[in-house]
């Protein structure tokens, strides 16, 4: 066994999916979710625990436990492996690693071992005589030695100190620039470091690693106030959240999760006991950032500054949290105060109430059309209801939306005929996903029993492969190439479905998934095999003697003797064949 099959041998696929992925169970062995490749509202995507494989029949995404994270994460082959491999303890052996790391993934490696670097250097300059001045800061914020540790927060000294210890580290400046961290003067030859005089806050992904950094400004007007790493090879700022790798167990325990504008908000709703808070990385909330929450959590409570600005970006954001099907509700905290402030003087308690009480979208959307426009004259009622109507079109159901709308007319003391018949208009119904089940017209249910036990079992595939493969290829049945796949997956060293899978063109390989996931009775049994393949003999059987019966009326009709005897000969074999199979009973008529 190779060092990529023992790693994919100690983990177990639904496991690894669903830390990205909720799931839930539908079967003996399937387990369904929300895709995380697409947008959709129906669960497509499904996993096969006994399989080890995940297929989606929205976007047609699919493969193994290595594929998800290559295709979740944009990783190559040897860090999906690395990633597996560091999670389940295994050492990688070194020639692994030179055999399988490419270019791009070793250049990848680089950058992140200079982001550790730079959180070493960081915080050693935190604790610093130089670092009393962001220590000052976080103590006039309220922030506790506990949160600085928890959160690695930093500082990056002024005189380009990084640059002199990524030299010391022997590290080429080639990699300098493509890190974010190091940046190339225009004005003269030379680099310098991109976070100076700045309070760091490491920024990790998914998996916790180091990815990029976010700056703020602690100098007498210092701009800008805050600076964020650029995108590069190791960080796309509109897929990341800020504290995602540390609230995700929070929040999926609550199906719920925080959503805030700053790094100091995540850090003081920690403190007040909230552990399920994230954050934008210094950009407004992007669709692939709602498409991550959405595979934690179904609810998600937006907590934006009480500025113009921060209002604007929660309205934007609710629009984008509906369309992926989330339950979003609204929290403007009272005398202007932002998140972490509010805490601070306030205290965890009275944010943790106010947390709970948060109203609906559709209440705070209504609340803001109050303010915003004269209800007293019918053109304020209809800017209102312009300003309502798209976001409780996109609630998820239909009984959902017409209860919103009632809810809207009521807090802005309008008839709710009006805001009904705006909503009829308006309303589109949602419409399930339709998976592709013409793929399998034409296979009887003995070949897709067949199929499932020999990929299931060792000791199908002995007893009963060639011989089946040998009917459904005389036959020319829709589903040759797949047991021909089996038979040529099992002359390999380990028998594995992705060799199957990888001998087959795009539409079986779709038909095969679709198999796979047909809901089924339960547990098959080595028996209902026999039966199923016993079955396939017997309509085999039956379409041959037909044929037979019908030349021999031909031949007769014309006359020709010589062969009708012949023919009659095959037809004394065949019923001699037939008393051969009479004690088979079919699973079911083919």
């Amino acid at each position: 066994m190779d060092f990529a099959q023992h790693v994919k041998s100690s983990v177990d696929i639904v496991a690894v999916i669903g830390e990205s992925v909720r799931l839930r169970k539908q079967g003996p062995e399937r387990w369904i979710g929300l895709c995380p490749f697409h947008s959709e509202k129906t669960p497509s995507f499904s996993v096969h625990q006994g399989m080890q494989f995940y297929k989606c029949f929205g976007c047609g995404k699919g493969g193994d436990v290595f594929n998800f994270l290559m295709e979740l994460s944009g990783l190559s082959f040897f860090e999906a492996l690395k990633t597996l491999a560091e999670q389940q303890g295994i050492p990688l052996p070194e020639r692994t690693a030179s055999d399988l790391s490419d270019a791009e993934s070793r250049r990848r490696e680089m950058f992140v071992r200079m982001h550790e670097i730079a959180q070493a250097l960081f915080e050693k300059q935190f604790a610093s005589p130089a670092g009393s001045i962001v220590r000052d800061y976080l103590a006039g914020r309220g922030v506790s030695h506990e949160m600085i540790k928890e959160f690695g927060l930093g500082f990056a000294a002024g005189g380009n100190q990084l640059r002199q210890q990524f030299t010391k580290e022997g590290i080429s400046e080639e990699y300098y620039e493509g890190s974010g961290l190091i940046a190339k003067s225009r004005e003269r030859s030379g680099f310098y470091d991109r976070f100076r005089d700045r309070l760091t806050f490491p920024i990790r992904n998914e998996t916790g690693r180091i990815v990029a950094f976010g700056g703020r400004a602690v100098l007498q007007g210092q701009q800008p106030k805050y600076l964020n790493s650029p995108e590069t090879q190791i960080y796309h700022k509109s897929s990341v959240l800020y504290n995602l790798n540390k609230a995700r167990p929070a929040m999926r325990k609550e199906n719920c999760a925080v959503l805030v504008e700053g790094y100091m908000d995540v850090i003081g709703t920690y403190m007040a006991d909230c552990m399920a808070v994230v954050a934008t990385c210094g950009t407004a909330l992007t669709p692939p950032q709602v498409r991550i929450l959405r595979r934690h959590v179904g609810s998600v409570v937006v907590n934006f500054d009480p500025d113009l600005a921060g209002q604007s970006a929660a309205h934007r954001s609710i629009d984008l949290l509906l369309q992926e099907s989330l339950d979003v509700r609204v929290l403007s905290l009272p005398e202007g105060f932002d998140p972490a402030e509010f805490i601070r003087q306030k205290g965890g308690e009275e944010y943790r109430i106010l947390l709970e009480k948060a109203p609906s979208y559709h209440v705070w959307l209504a609340e803001r059309a109050r303010a915003q426009f004269d209800l007293r004259t019918s053109e304020g009622r209809l800017m209102a209801l312009e300003l309502l109507m798209p976001a409780i079109n996109l609630a998820p159901d239909k009984i959902r939306r017409v209860a919103q709308a009632d809810e809207a007319a009521a807090c802005l003391g309008i008839d709710p005929g009006l805001v009904l018949e705006q909503f009829r208009r308006a309303a589109i119904d949602r419409k399930p996903v339709k998976f592709p089940v013409s793929l399998l017209e034409g296979l009887s249910q003995s070949e897709k029993l067949l199929i499932r036990t020999l990929l299931a079992s060792e000791e199908a595939r002995q007893e009963m492969l060639t011989v089946s493969t040998e009917l459904v290829l005389s036959e020319s049945l829709t589903s040759a190439s797949i047991f021909e796949a089996i038979a040529a997956t099992s002359t390999d060293d380990v028998f594995q479905f992705s060799g199957v899978e990888g001998r087959l063109e795009e539409k079986d390989r779709d038909r095969l998934s679709l198999i796979m996931f047909e809901r089924t009775g339960g547990e098959i049994s080595l028996e209902d095999a026999r039966k199923a393949l016993g079955a396939l003999r017997r309509s085999s059987w039956e379409k041959r003697y037909r044929a037979v019966r019908k030349k021999i009326e031909e031949a007769e009709k014309s006359s020709n003797r010589e062969e009708a005897l012949r023919l009659l000969k095959v037809k004394v074999e065949l019923e001699r064949e037939r008393k051969e199979l009479s004690h088979i009973s079919t699973v079911s008529s083919p």
